[in-house]
């Protein structure tokens, strides 16, 4: 990705949303509050709303990127909060996480942090402060500085919340759809490719597999049972375990292409590809390799069991600029001239 970047190939994705009406809360079979739980995309369409270019790779990732503050809590005008149970605890737990992480109230001085728009509150001292206040006062409503600084109204561009209007008991608890606990886990196996079925199962052979107890085991392939009895026959076939007594499995059979990755878009751009020299490699295939690559917006690098210059079979030489040992271990391909 870093690569790509600099190379002026910029990734791209398109930025979408998903969306219902107020009172279309109850009209599906899952709690849409429910985290667990996701909005398949043929019943709640994506509309696409903005895209997002990477034009730029970050100076300094510790000021950049570890420095980060992350907070749901910080929204614009114009949407609120919903009742996720989820959401609503983040809300505190990050504000609560920075607090930690980044050595105090102030982080938001930090300048990767810091609003683009200047900011004039009550917030006063504490560790790490960066802002030097003039003034001897520090909260709302004051006498002494005509009420300075003072909450912006909505006219002005401050933050109003949504007037949400409910008829209903305010409880906290779950709601009946919330037990159910394998119909989008059915949903998501029956909507797979048939080497993702295949990456699942043998994902679950090394997980269940590393597990000792050989009831545990066994409890697992009966749980998978409920989501396919397909699925729990394979797990157990790899991990010794008996096929559950349970032949049933959920009563979901709809599948959601849109949760494969065999659906999304197949692009080289942004790939990486290392092409492997040694002496008498043919320099004219590798030259015309590199263009082909960087035509279709893929990176290379030359690799060989030694940096420095590589001669061709026909007397030209290439620099490698990356042996075995310090290569990237991750690449899409491997190209041999």
């Amino acid at each position: 990705l870093w690569d790509a970047i600099e190379q002026g190939h910029y990734p791209e994705y398109e930025f979408g949303v998903q969306m219902i009406e107020e009172e279309q809360e109850f009209d599906f079979d899952f709690d849409i509050l429910d985290p667990t739980k996701l909005w398949p995309e043929e019943t709640v369409p994506v509309k696409i709303i903005g895209k997002m270019t990477l034009n730029r790779n970050v100076d300094n990732f510790f000021a950049e990127t570890e420095q980060v503050a992350f907070c749901p809590a910080n929204i614009v005008p114009g949407i609120d909060f919903s009742n996720d149970p989820l959401l609503q605890g983040r809300l505190f737990s990050y504000e609560d996480t920075q607090l930690t992480r980044l050595g105090g109230p102030n982080f938001r001085e930090i300048p990767i942090n810091r609003p683009v728009a200047p900011v004039h509150n009550n917030q006063r001292d504490g560790m790490h402060r960066m802002t030097i206040n003039p003034g001897v006062v520090s909260y709302f409503p004051n006498s002494l500085a005509n009420g300075s600084p003072m909450p912006a109204a909505g006219e002005e561009g401050g933050f109003v919340h949504y007037a949400e209007k409910i008829d209903a008991r305010i409880i906290r608890g779950r709601s009946e759809s919330f037990r159910d606990f394998f119909s989008q886990a059915t949903l998501f196996w029956n909507s797979m490719s048939v080497s993702e079925k295949e990456h699942i199962v043998d994902a679950f052979h090394f997980e269940a597999g590393s597990v000792k107890d050989k009831t545990i085991k066994q409890r697992v392939v009966d749980i998978f049972g409920n989501v396919s009895p397909d699925l729990a026959r394979q797990i157990a076939l790899g991990i010794g375990a008996n096929p559950p007594a349970q032949t049933a499995g959920s009563a979901m059979t709809d599948a959601s292409p849109a949760l494969s990755q065999e659906n999304t878009i197949k692009t080289p751009m942004t790939r990486k590809v290392a092409i492997l020299i040694e002496n008498g490699f043919c320099a004219k295939s590798v030259t015309q390799m590199m263009g082909a690559l960087k035509g279709a917006g893929v990176a290379s690098d030359l690799v060989s069991s030694r940096m420095g210059m590589i001669q061709a079979k026909d007397g030209a030489q290439m620099e490698a600029a990356k042996d075995f040992t310090t290569a990237d271990t991750v690449m899409v391909v491997f190209y041999l001239p």
